[in-house]
């Protein structure tokens, strides 16, 4: 029987330069790569535009992709942000 680490060092909450990120999403990728993340996430606010990018950034450094978004809402004068995971970025 093998055993599975249950432990995974994953980064799905990363906003780039698409939305109010101060990072492309190729040098999150890197960087994502560098520090040893496992599976990573591109998930800036209410845009799928550097889905895309993330994406072939992400396979170039040979690091699993999960597509994402921080969705915003605002009701009743109160803002709340829901990350979405998994999402199909061409719907």
């Amino acid at each position: 029987m093998s055993s599975v680490n249950p432990l995974l060092n994953a980064d799905l909450h990363c906003h780039s330069t698409v939305s109010d990120g101060t990072l492309a999403p190729e040098v999150l990728a890197a960087r994502a790569k560098a520090n040893g993340v496992e599976l990573w996430a591109l998930t800036d606010h209410d845009e799928l535009g550097g889905q895309q990018r993330a994406l072939a950034a992400a396979r170039a450094q040979d690091l699993p992709y999960l597509t994402g978004v921080e969705i915003s809402v605002t009701f009743a004068g109160i803002t709340v942000h829901i990350v979405g995971l998994g999402m199909d970025p061409g719907d």
